[in-house]
């Protein structure tokens, strides 16, 4: 695990912490079947690295795929909080929401879903949580993201899509207006 900026030691206590953490029952991002898709995503990152064939490849593709099967018998996360969010939507994991949501990240965008990912593990193995959100209500052209990185645990907030719909239309409409009236 030479060379590569550190990556690679990077990932390895990642996995070394998320796993012991998951060993105790606990988790790590608050979802135990998240924690393993995570371990089971740097673990294939791991075994890229090494040489083909190698007995360190095929260990680390063997911990993989029990890590990717352990995932789908984990139990959804009991216990979700609902109506609960400062906004008066749902709180859920990023990894819940779906394309036709709208969200809000709590002190960051709200606007639709787009994409979250698990950011590379800093040198303490630990790894936030990227949300990308669309901004595309706000601006006349093009499609702007923008990317909020959040703490393991830390729930999103899923809004009536409609009604924050319309709101941006209206938001929209108010500015244009203002814009043309100067």
């Amino acid at each position: 695990m030479r060379g590569n900026a550190g990556r690679e030691r990077a990932r390895h206590t990642f996995v070394t912490r998320t796993l012991t953490t998951l060993s105790t029952e606990q988790s790590i991002t608050g979802d135990r079947a998240e924690d393993w898709r995570r371990v089971s995503s740097e673990l294939a990152m791991l075994g890229q690295m090494a040489a083909p064939g190698d007995e360190f490849q095929v260990a680390v593709f063997e911990l993989e795929a029990l890590a990717r099967l352990t995932a789908g018998h984990e139990p959804a996360p009991a216990g979700l909080p609902s109506g609960t969010g400062p906004k008066g939507g749902d709180l859920i994991f990023p990894w819940q929401a779906d394309e036709d949501d709208w969200i809000s990240v709590p002190g960051g965008p709200a606007g639709p879903f787009v994409s979250t990912a698990m950011a590379m593990p800093n040198q303490a193995g630990i790894a936030r949580t990227v949300v990308t959100v669309s901004q595309r209500h706000r601006y006349h052209a093009g499609s702007s993201h923008a990317d909020a990185y959040i703490e393991d645990g830390t729930r999103i907030e899923r809004l009536d899509a409609e009604a924050e719909r319309a709101r941006a239309r209206e938001q929209w409409s108010e500015d244009h207006s203002a814009w043309h009236n100067r």
